[in-house]
């Protein structure tokens, strides 16, 4: 089994994605994207970075959200063979975060259990409806 070991930075309007390595040992595949977050994170203490590590053993995927606007997506592809099975070939799936709230709203409302929107600072907000 082989681990292909990407990351997706989003700045702004712009996103690069990036092939960060490649290996046959998991932890060594998590200790590779650890240290692109240690990289892209320079707040990051030894003791985050190692927790981070662990989550990325477990879990293969990590997002990082600086603000609004920065984002470090790391994720851990297990391969066996020529092509990765079913949804393991999703490397990553973002949506901005407008359309995100759109289909969060929509799905409330949908459901009639809430009335949600933004406020004219941009926070947003969601309450219940009266029956």
């Amino acid at each position: 089994m082989h681990y292909i070991v990407t990351q997706l930075v989003t700045e702004n309007d712009s996103s690069e994605f990036s092939l960060l390595g490649v290996t046959d040992d998991k932890a060594r595949a998590a200790e590779i994207a650890a240290k692109a977050y240690g990289a892209y994170n320079k707040k990051a203490s030894f003791q985050g970075i190692e927790l981070i590590a662990e989550w990325l053993r477990t879990k293969l995927r990590h997002s990082f959200r600086r603000d609004k606007d920065h984002r470090l997506q790391l994720a851990i592809t297990p391969v066996d063979g020529e092509t990765p099975e079913g949804g393991s070939a999703v490397i990553f799936s973002a949506a901005k975060e407008q359309d995100e709230l759109m289909r969060k709203m929509s799905e409330a409302l949908f459901e009639g259990k809430h009335a949600a929107g933004r406020s004219a600072d941009g926070e947003t907000f969601s309450c219940r409806v009266k029956d």
